[in-house]
């Protein structure tokens, strides 16, 4: 077994301005770096900077240039000028990381926005009782589809990324939103918030009925499922009639898989070939920023996920992350295989036990550790990182994986 490759994911505002980042950004000993290139809102600590120790970035945002890419489009990104000083902020951090020697991927979340969403709820997904999620566009939608891929273009044809690590490329569900969450206290079972997750929009409605689907009596049962729903542990695999909804996920994963085609045909159409990593998930009900597998064997890339990363959370404990490692390699056999692990809170900066967690991931199958997040992480964390990533590359048996 060989050590797997380590990419640390960071934002551009944790190294502009900072002429101490090529050092301390160096002692995460990572392989490379999954930079934030299109990203949803967030405030952020940065425990080093000498000028500041926490950015608002408050809208979601592009870090290239938009130039004329939207200029026909009802869905347009911000810009993320008011909190970086520029409107190329990607370009300015990756030259700092490619000073190290290290590629810099693209770090692109698609259809996670409140401010595109906000601007345009007739564009968001739309539960069964009519609420909006304006965090969430619609991959139905076909103006979300496109939006999507002109991020794609404008990253690649600004930002000239090494690679792209594509994020939210269906759509965000009941959670994973924006706004203080409140909603903790109600209790809703997993399966009250991924029968909260389907969408009933104008173009979910439209592919239900273009299906020949009684989208009205779907959406009475979705309803009905909810308020009478009693069980707070039940699951959508678990609960009685679990296969009642799959009509409707199925129209899910071929909208995410369409989203995901028109990514693919922006990136040929750029000439570039960089290299592909797909936030993902075995679970079929997955929404938010790790799309469904099943969405995946739909794409024109399934043929092709031999030259593609597939990276699956694994925030939780050791064994939850193994069995999720394992669940992806199973559900995307000829894909590498990333775990996305954290190294913030609730986790020890202890590089030992963060050895630890990620050494069984790697005995699991990871190929790679996708490291969050090298910006956010307090100096002594930073420590853990590099120090776990050297154990695992100086463990005997353990050798660096190449990168392909």
């Amino acid at each position: 077994m060989v050590a797997p490759q380590a990419i640390g994911y960071l934002y551009p505002w944790d190294v502009l301005g900072d002429p101490a980042a090529p050092a301390w950004l160096g002692t995460a000993g990572v392989d490379r770096v999954a930079l934030a290139a299109a990203y949803h809102s967030v405030r952020a600590g940065t425990p080093r900077h000498p000028d500041r120790r926490v950015v608002d970035a408050r809208t979601a945002a592009l870090y290239v240039p938009a130039g004329a890419a939207f200029a026909d489009q009802a869905l347009v990104p911000a810009s993320a000028k008011g909190w970086t000083g520029t409107a190329n902020s990607f370009a300015g951090a990756a030259a700092v990381v490619r000073g190290l020697g290290l590629p810099v991927d693209a770090w692109t979340v698609l259809t996670h926005s409140s401010a595109a969403g906000g601007n345009n709820p007739d564009l968001c997904v739309r539960n069964a009782f009519g609420e909006v999620y304006r965090y969430a566009l619609c991959p139905s939608q076909p103006q979300v589809r496109t939006y999507a891929a002109a991020l794609v273009a404008q990253v690649l044809a600004e930002g000239q990324p090494d690679g792209l690590v594509l994020e939210a490329i269906g759509p965000l569900g009941f959670g994973h939103q924006n706004q203080h969450e409140k909603t903790e206290g109600a209790e809703y079972s997993p399966r009250v918030q991924a029968l909260l997750s389907l969408c009933f929009c104008t173009a979910c409605i439209a592919a239900c009925e273009a299906r020949g689907l009684p989208v009205q009596e779907y959406r009475s049962q979705v309803r009905s499922a909810v308020l009478l729903a009693e069980d707070h542990t039940e699951t959508p695999e678990t609960a009685p009639g679990a296969a009642d909804f799959l009509p409707l996920l199925d129209i899910r994963w071929d909208a995410a898989a369409a989203l995901l085609d028109e990514c693919l045909a922006a990136i040929d159409a750029s000439g570039a070939a960089p290299r592909i990593s797909l936030h993902a998930s075995p679970d079929p009900w997955s929404t938010g920023p790790f799309v469904a597998t099943a969405s995946l064997r739909r794409s024109k890339l399934w043929p092709l996920m031999d030259q593609v990363t597939a990276v699956v959370a694994c925030w939780g404990e050791s064994d939850q992350g193994v069995a999720a490692v394992r669940a992806l390699k199973a559900a995307a056999p000829q894909a590498r295989v990333g775990a996305y692990v954290l190294a913030l809170p609730p986790k020890r900066a202890d590089a030992g036990h963060l050895a630890a967690e990620w050494e069984s991931l790697a005995e699991a199958g990871a190929d790679e550790l996708h490291v969050y997040h090298l910006g956010l992480a307090s100096t002594r964390r930073l420590g853990a990182i590099g120090g776990a990533v050297t154990m695992l590359r100086d463990d005997g048996a353990l050798r660096q994986r190449d990168v392909r």
